[in-house]
């Protein structure tokens, strides 16, 4: 019978937070089954993940979402009660 890791056990391997390594798992992105509603991942297939993660090129270790945005600021000092957004963007 193969070792099942906990996500507390990965989350130290990895120095991850358990959520993370949770929600990992929910994706798709780190091999796991669930065993009685918690999450377990099986020890040969984690280290075969690592091993692919290691081998891939800084390229593909690299996953953009998107562009990143230049957002502006502005100083809008104090607002009292109420401000819909109308009021203050000149965009709409």
């Amino acid at each position: 019978m193969q070792k099942l890791l906990t996500t507390k056990e990965v989350a130290d391997i990895l120095r991850m937070r358990i959520e993370t390594i949770t929600r990992k798992a929910e994706c798709g992105i780190l091999p796991a089954i669930k065993v009685d509603g918690r999450w377990r991942i099986p020890q040969d297939r984690f280290d075969e993940w690592l091993r692919e993660k290691e081998a891939a090129s800084p390229a593909e270790r690299k996953i953009r979402l998107g562009k990143p945005i230049k957002l502006k600021t502005y100083r809008m000092g104090k607002i009292y009660g109420p401000v819909s957004r109308a009021e203050i963007y000149q965009d709409i």
